[in-house]
């Protein structure tokens, strides 16, 4: 499952519905250690003409659920299973902000090939990895325009099927990975409830690389730091 403002929005929705389970945080969760205040955003590395222009390929480079700690299981594709069609994309204010955490295909149009798999975890927990390679002169435009998204959009709020949700997004210091990174938290609440989303946008070469852990609880960064790392060595083979 995708987790943009609409997935955010429909598992906040079902955490509303299962007050008291186990794994829909509570309206006292913090955001993740690490989180901050945006600085300076960073510089994309020079491509090196080497561009993946078919979307096996790409695929083949992400992070399998055997690559994954814990027991997360990959999401089939809608269309080879039994979930009904995407509802459509629940409304934002202001309505860019709904586009965040879309695949980078989606935010940034140019890309070569891309490519992205989601596992679905324990009590709403998820991990979405999706990648986009992009010719030199498109490379850096689309690094820059991924990182300034969430700085846009540090404070929203949406609407999904009359449940209000607000979303806060902030910095998240994370080790160095790829050719260079940069990394957020997306933090989304609703009637005492959040659902906190640790993002990492990483560059290898002239790949993107978005991997977003989500979870109805506070993220632990070092989780999201050895996807990432993972995810930079398998795409480098």
């Amino acid at each position: 499952m995708r987790v943009d403002s609409r997935r955010l929005g429909a598992v906040v929705s079902a955490c509303v519905g299962l007050v008291g389970v186990a794994g829909c945080g509570s309206g006292d969760t913090v955001d993740s250690p690490g989180s901050g205040p945006f600085s300076a955003a960073v510089t994309a590395a020079p491509g090196t003409g080497t561009v993946i222009r078919d979307a096996v390929q790409l695929s083949a480079g992400l992070l399998a659920a055997t690559d994954l700690p814990g027991d997360f299981a990959v999401v089939p594709p809608r269309g080879e299973s039994g979930e009904p069609a995407v509802p459509p994309a629940a409304p934002t204010d202001p309505p860019d902000c709904g586009r965040l955490l879309s695949p980078i295909a989606q935010q940034w149009p140019g890309s070569a090939a891309a490519a992205s798999v989601q596992f679905a975890g324990p009590s709403f927990a998820t991990i979405d990895i999706d990648a986009a390679s992009y010719p030199d002169a498109a490379l850096a435009p689309a690094f820059d325009a991924l990182q300034a998204q969430p700085r846009r959009c540090t404070s929203y709020s949406g609407d999904d099927a009359g449940v209000r949700i607000e979303y806060r997004t902030s910095a998240l210091a994370q080790p160095p990975a790829g050719d260079a990174g940069s990394a957020f938290t997306l933090t989304a609440r609703s009637e005492g409830l959040t659902l906190t989303s640790a993002t990492s946008l990483v560059q290898v070469g002239n790949t993107l690389v978005q991997v977003v852990v989500t979870a109805p609880e506070v993220v632990d960064p070092g989780v999201l730091a050895d996807l990432t790392a993972a995810q930079v060595r398998k795409l480098r083979g």
